[in-house]
């Protein structure tokens, strides 16, 4: 979508030159002018170059080259240009729409993925599943004071996705997480009260208690499961 935009903001560019509404200063040094000329084009050729390497176009040299030569005589009419900007408009909803069917069929992929992983998970010795869904096996319950949502946590964790991906690590990083345990997802919150501060557990969280329809990123696809290893380093209560 970002790349169709861009694409499109430099048509517009180009269409301001030919109508007009950009003009030259009489004054201006011609280097720059020059340098201009050659960025407007350049942009916007970059942008179809990267649309046509994946995929979404094939572009015709041709056609490129003819383009290019109207522009510069001078041949784009504002009839031309609205013409113009409806096949730009056209092409942006068939690259939509194909978006939009791919992220359907991943999303897809994703839910029954974790739904036979959550099946399997299940069967392990020691796990157990709350009402909300959330799946876990305590490793070490840890000690001191039940963990509170309003609590401040540092954690050492791993996240995989039901193919055995790792998507995030505190762990690879070398860093531990420190946040507030209501501002994490849902399946974060509910888990972590299980243990207590040293403790050890394992989560699978079920899409609505991760990060559901959207998702998160390139990372973590629409209704995915995630897994969760984590150890519960420190706990710092909410001030009074």
């Amino acid at each position: 979508m970002l790349k169709i935009q861009k694409m499109s903001f430099a048509a517009l560019m180009i269409s301001a030159v030919v109508s007009g509404t950009v003009f030259a200063d009489e004054k201006t040094d011609t280097k720059f002018n020059d340098e201009v000329s050659y960025a407007l084009v350049a942009y916007s050729m970059t942008q179809a170059k990267i649309m046509a390497e994946q995929g979404e176009i094939k572009l015709n040299e041709a056609q490129v080259n003819k383009a290019v030569e109207d522009v510069l005589k001078g041949k784009f009419t504002e009839q031309k240009i609205g013409e113009l900007s409806q096949t730009l408009e056209l092409f942006q909803q068939k690259v939509m729409a194909r978006e939009q069917a791919k992220m359907k069929e991943i999303s897809q992929k994703a839910q029954e993925e974790g739904d036979k992983y959550r099946a399997e998970f299940a069967k392990k010795e020691g796990v157990k599943t709350t009402k909300s869904g959330l799946l876990y096996r305590i490793v070490e319950a840890g000690k001191g004071e039940v963990i509170k949502p309003t609590d401040t946590v540092k954690v050492h964790y791993t996240g995989k996705l039901p193919n055995g991906e790792v998507f995030d690590s505190s762990v690879g990083r070398g860093q531990p997480a420190e946040f507030r345990l209501d501002q994490v997802v849902k399946g974060w919150t509910e888990g972590l009260q299980l243990v207590k501060k040293g403790g050890k557990i394992e989560l699978v969280l079920p899409p609505e208690l991760a990060y559901g329809k959207q998702g998160a990123g390139a990372s973590i696809p629409p209704n995915a499961t995630l897994y969760f290893d984590v150890e519960v380093l420190d706990v710092n209560p909410k001030a009074k």
